[in-house]
């Protein structure tokens, strides 16, 4: 299993305040799971996608990962 976290400022209201947004991606065979949402809240959105093989669920997650980082996030540790 392989575990990418990435993180971002938020923009607007709560940008101003520093708060931060997390992107989480999770490699489990042929199973990719993508978390996101605030940094300081526990509970976040999910969605989870299957493919039919490992080697192609790692090639979409670090296609994910790259178009995160495009728009303006950081990776915060790779596990």
């Amino acid at each position: 299993m392989k575990k990418i976290v990435l993180v971002n400022k938020s923009e607007g209201n709560r940008g101003a305040n520093g708060k931060k947004k997390i992107y989480e991606i999770i490699i489990d065979g042929n199973k990719v799971i993508f978390s996101w949402g605030k940094a300081e809240e526990s509970a976040r959105q999910t969605q989870t996608k299957l493919f039919s093989t490992a080697w192609y669920a790692e090639q979409v997650a670090n296609e994910k990962k790259w178009a995160k980082i495009e728009r303006g996030y950081e990776v915060a540790f790779t596990a």
